[in-house]
């Protein structure tokens, strides 16, 4: 795993991983608060490249910093509780950089920004979530025209981290 810290523009520096820099052989999926640890040998078989970098405070904006200083074009999110929520703006942000975005028990972005989303989507989310309600993916699915529906009985706002083995097979299937 490399690490470095990407200084941006406004004199802030992100700590940004990268699981094969300068490996363009392999789909690139951005995190946003779900841990990769236990998604490795998945990775491994499926041809990931993950890169996540630090949540607090950080923007789409940011992420475009982030994928551009690693030579990435095309690209998939994931995303769980606000990184679902960043997930979303980033790829109403980029646009067709965005191949597709994975959401855990998202929270809810601006609904003008889930206009502007044109990837595949799947909204995934445990229905005894206390902290984030299933409503927030059920809505979201309502506004998102690429949008699939994953809920889980007996999951809540942690465990439904569990289904991303899976949502990594729901990205290579997804992707170009």
């Amino acid at each position: 795993m490399f690490e470095t810290d990407l200084r941006l523009t406004d004199g802030r520096a992100l700590h940004v991983y990268d699981s094969a820099p300068c490996d363009d052989g392999r789909l690139a999926v951005v995190t946003l608060g779900v841990p990769t640890d236990g998604l490795y040998e998945a990775g491994e078989w499926l041809g990931i490249r993950w890169i996540s970098c630090t949540l607090p405070s950080t923007t789409a904006a940011d992420l475009a910093a982030v994928v551009d200083a690693a030579g990435v074009n095309g690209f998939a999110l994931m995303g769980h509780a606000e990184g679902g929520a960043l997930a979303l703006r980033t790829a109403a942000l980029l646009g067709d950089r965005v191949e597709a975005v994975v959401t855990f028990a998202s929270t809810l972005p601006a609904e003008f920004v889930l206009t502007a989303v044109d990837a595949p989507v799947l909204l995934t989310h445990g229905l005894d979530d206390r902290i984030s309600p299933p409503t927030n993916s059920r809505w979201l699915a309502t506004r998102l025209p690429l949008a699939t529906l994953d809920l889980h009985p007996h999951l809540d706002h942690a465990t439904i981290r569990t289904r991303s083995e899976p949502a990594l097979e729901w990205i290579r299937d997804h992707t170009g």
